[in-house]
């Protein structure tokens, strides 16, 4: 994962350093060679730190707090600095065109840089550690009225990996908030583990009571739910594939691999269809799984359609084409993980990256998950998100 901003990293580290060493440094009658050591030491380490990750031999360290080590690393020794560089260079600019002081800008610099220090620090420290429940109604035309309240709880992207080795109290309370919604059905779309089941062990008992509490639990696979994200050879790729598959199943999870399930009302008067998509991706950075015909082959053109799908691309690309489902609900870009005023990275990539979408009657979910990789959430905290389905009247 390191792999790739290193390229990113590395001018940072060198430049920000050089610059400040040249601009408020050099020219100071003490700066000897063991105090210019010392200012060059810390950048050394984390560049050191950066190349052991990068070359450790696997997607992502066992261990997240080797992750969390080096975004707190980042925070307090290369950020603040990079800010400053920035934000005095651009000073030294401006001081060309027009009559400014220099030492303003040092100043701005020197606060804009400890802000986003004390920024990233909440970040990692506390962020990840936040849940949020988000609670939406939808009403639909063709809902059938047996349904009429019908409570969903969705989550996603739990990376189960990055809640070991310290983090298992906040699975725990994931898990229990989920069933304190009393929800009529459970959907997970995707992203089980970080890069192999073997992440999930100490975690399976946990997991296995959203599915045994007499509530129906589907789910999908992610992008990191395949083999694309570990290290090994053919034939470890495919246990590693199987190995997932059976994993949600031991925990009595209904994982849906390009099909469909009836669900039905109480009375077994009415029902409703669960689709669930394997991942759709673009083939190369993610996999491309998805069948959208075969998923929902033999379905009739009035059926109430739930479609489970974990990237939220596929939804203009190929189910509002391909479908009339009038739900689907999406994971997979954790709302950016950041948001600033407003701005996510993933709302530049993704047309629907976060929240609620409708086109015609037809509706979109998409929540930010509860885990992930990057131990970082800045605006965004980690989401379950309760849907209730009513019947226009």
């Amino acid at each position: 994962m390191i792999a790739r901003i290193i390229f990113l990293l590395i001018p940072m580290i060198i430049l920000s350093d050089l610059y400040i060493e040249r601009h408020c440094l050099r020219h100071r009658p003490h700066y000897t060679r063991l105090r210019r050591l010392v200012w060059w030491l810390p950048g050394f380490i984390i560049l050191v730190y950066s190349l052991a990750l990068t070359f450790c031999g696997k997607f992502i360290p066992d261990n997240i707090n080797w992750i969390k080590a080096f975004l707190i690393s980042l925070a307090i020794l290369v950020v603040p600095k990079t800010v400053y560089a920035i934000v005095s260079s651009l000073g030294l600019l401006c001081r060309r065109f027009c009559h400014t002081k220099q030492k303003l800008w040092d100043v701005i610099g020197l606060l804009l840089g400890l802000v986003c220090m004390l920024t990233m620090l909440y970040g990692v420290i506390f962020g990840t550690r936040q849940l949020r429940v988000t609670r939406i109604e939808l009403a639909f035309n063709d809902l059938p009225k047996a349904f009429d309240g019908m409570r969903i709880v969705l989550f996603s992207d739990a990376h189960v990996g990055s809640f070991n080795h310290g983090m298992e109290r906040y699975l725990q309370r994931d898990v229990d908030t989920i069933l304190a919604q009393h929800p009529d059905m459970i959907c997970f779309v995707g992203d089980l583990q970080n890069t192999q089941p073997s992440e999930l062990q100490p975690q399976k008992a946990l997991l296995s009571k959203l599915a045994h509490q007499g509530i129906p639990m589907y789910s999908v696979l992610g992008n990191h739910d395949y083999s694309k994200y570990f290290y090994g050879d053919s034939v470890a790729k495919k246990a590693c594939e199987e190995g997932i598959k059976k994993a949600e199943r031991d925990m009595g999870w209904h994982l849906l691999l390009n099909e469909h399930a009836i669900y039905y009302s109480r009375d077994h008067r009415d029902s409703l269809v669960i689709a669930g998509e394997e991942n759709c991706g673009d083939g190369k950075r993610f996999p491309d799984n998805s069948d959208i015909e075969k998923t929902l082959k033999g379905i009739g053109k009035k059926a109430f359609i739930i479609l489970l799908q974990h990237d939220p691309k596929s939804w203009e690309s190929r189910i509002l084409p391909k479908s009339h489902a009038q739900l689907t609900l999406c994971g997979h870009t954790h709302g950016g993980q950041i948001s600033l005023f407003g701005l996510r990275p993933t709302m530049f990539s993704y047309p629907d990256d976060y929240g609620l979408a409708e086109k015609a009657g037809h509706f979109l979910y998409v929540t930010c998950g509860i885990g992930g990789l990057a131990p970082i959430r800045i605006g965004v905290e980690p989401e379950i998100a309760v849907i209730t389905l009513r019947t226009k009247k």
